[in-house]
């Protein structure tokens, strides 16, 4: 159950409350509440000396490790925005994003790191969290993190850019509000508990990464932060810490199942997320003890806002779950062509209405208007709701493939590619066509499988119009952190200029 107010900061109530309750654990050290106060409290009084202030969009560039929560919430008490920032981006990448959000200032943990131009650069390396000369003698809590509750209601708190996946990267601004909405609305369903024990398991600067490290301080409870994000790392620290609540990608409880990984006898919770999940793989984790929950979100909603718990996955595996916030509702147009009749359902565009919301893309109105109408979040993904009210995702518009004048959804063709043993991953997407507009076309990673296999194969599961003409055998599908595929980048290897 959430305590806070959301009228202070959240790190001063919580400190207030359960002093020392431990809030960070690694391998090396615990830090209890009381101890990251004031680690925070005096990393926030050194980055105000060097002029960080209230209102000012800060970079953060990161290893994954718990002293970027302190930077956080010091940037928090000062009233600045953190804009995390993905440590695998080019210096163009990270430099074209530091100018997107007005930034005057890029904390780094690296002195080595290169000087990106027109911002200040501060470097944490030889800064001791634990003991240095910057202490809170002089500047109080009252002093910091404490606004007029409209104001820290409204205040942004977070700069977070979506993975560019299916364009460029756009720079979704949350206020208190939102974030503190999303932990509500997870702890309706999931009961939130100061006992709970999270495992950091997800990029931080992803939202389902930075979101597990307020989820914990909301409740009370610790985060665990592993050595690092490879695979190997998570497992021990799962194996270490016996965490209750873990997020994963697909790919990752793929390799755990195929690892025979027993789960750890403390776990509640495997949020399962990151783009579209496989029945299958979702079925062999719970088979195997894993509680896996499937989840449905975005940078734009504040991670996720529905949820299928396992209890519910035999019955609707195809679902992403119950909305967890205000509503969800289906969009038709009568000049849609993405949408569609079924048997039992109508699909269209997924909209969102929910107090976890994105208050707008940074400096661009016209997203943000375009984004959302009357209230309503377009999230550009096509799906439907049952009548018990569980939403199931049908396809992204990118992923619907228009051939001949036959709508092909991508997600179809890959689900009956990878039921055929022998195919490890693929991916399905449209080639302009002189003939067809768009052909079908298929990237597959697979072991002694020729096309003529494959093609005679689905003959048995799709309609003729709906099998790939062109198949590419590669080594492997490039994903990001969160598992989601990176077209772009693949399309570059095939040597595809578009598709």
């Amino acid at each position: 159950m959430i305590k806070l107010t959301n009228m202070e900061h959240w790190l001063i109530e919580q400190a207030r409350l359960s002093p020392n309750q431990i809030a960070i654990y690694t391998s090396e050290q615990r830090i209890n509440y009381d101890k990251l106060l004031e680690q925070s409290l005096a990393t926030a009084e050194y980055l105000s000396s060097l002029g960080i202030k209230d209102g000012d969009n800060v970079g953060i560039l990161s290893d994954h490790n718990y002293k970027f929560w302190i930077i956080v919430n010091a940037l928090w008490l000062l009233g600045a925005v953190p804009v995390p920032l993905n440590t695998r981006n080019t210096i163009e990448e990270i430099s074209w994003q530091l100018k997107k959000v007005d930034a005057e200032f890029l904390i780094t943990m690296n002195k080595e790191t290169w000087k990106y131009e027109s911002v200040q650069n501060i470097s944490l390396d030889d800064f001791n969290f634990l003991e240095n000369n910057f202490k809170p003698n002089s500047i109080g809590h009252s002093t910091f993190g404490v606004y007029p509750p409209v104001r820290r209601t409204l205040h942004s708190s977070l700069i977070m850019f979506t993975s560019g996946s299916t364009g460029k990267p756009k720079a979704v601004v949350h206020t208190f509000k939102s974030l503190y909405e999303s932990v509500k609305a997870m702890d309706s369903f999931f009961s939130l508990s100061p006992n709970d024990l999270w495992l950091s398991s997800l990029p931080l600067y992803h939202i389902g990464g930075f979101m597990i490290l307020v989820r914990s301080l909301l409740s009370g409870c610790g985060v665990i932060f592993p050595n690092h994000l490879k695979h190997e790392a998570v497992i021990d620290a799962m194996a270490e810490f016996n965490p209750t609540h873990v997020s994963m990608v697909s790919p990752t409880v793929k390799r755990i199942i195929d690892e025979d990984t027993e789960p750890n006898t403390n776990l509640k919770y495997v949020f399962l997320g990151g783009g579209p999940l496989s029945p299958e793989i979702c079925s062999k984790a719970i088979d195997a003890g894993y509680p896996i929950v499937k989840v449905y979100g975005s940078t734009e909603t504040c991670s996720m806002v529905a949820a299928l718990n396992s209890s519910d996955l035999y019955i609707r595996s195809e679902s992403v779950g119950f909305a967890l916030t205000n509503e969800i509702k289906i969009n038709i147009k009568d000049d849609d062509e993405n949408a569609e009749d079924t048997n039992d359902s109508t699909i269209g565009e997924v909209l969102i209405s929910s107090p976890t919301l994105f208050k707008e893309y940074y400096n661009d109105q016209q997203s943000t208007q375009t984004k959302i109408v009357d209230g309503f979040y377009h999230t550009g993904d096509y799906g439907c709701l049952d009548d018990e009210g569980y939403l199931y995702i049908e396809s992204r518009r990118e992923d619907i493939i228009i051939t001949g004048g036959e709508n092909v959804s991508a997600k179809e063709v890959e689900e009956a590619l990878l039921s055929f043993p022998g195919i490890q991953e693929n991916f399905v997407f449209g080639m302009e066509d002189e003939k067809w507009g768009q052909i079908v076309c298929a990237a597959i990673v697979c072991e002694n499988l020729s096309e003529s296999e494959i093609k005679s194969q689905l003959k048995e599961k799709l309609a003729g119009f709906k099998i790939p003409k062109k198949f590419f055998f590669v080594e492997e599908i490039p994903r990001n952190e969160m598992g989601k595929i990176k077209r772009a980048e693949l399309l570059r290897r095939l040597n595809l200029d578009e598709a």
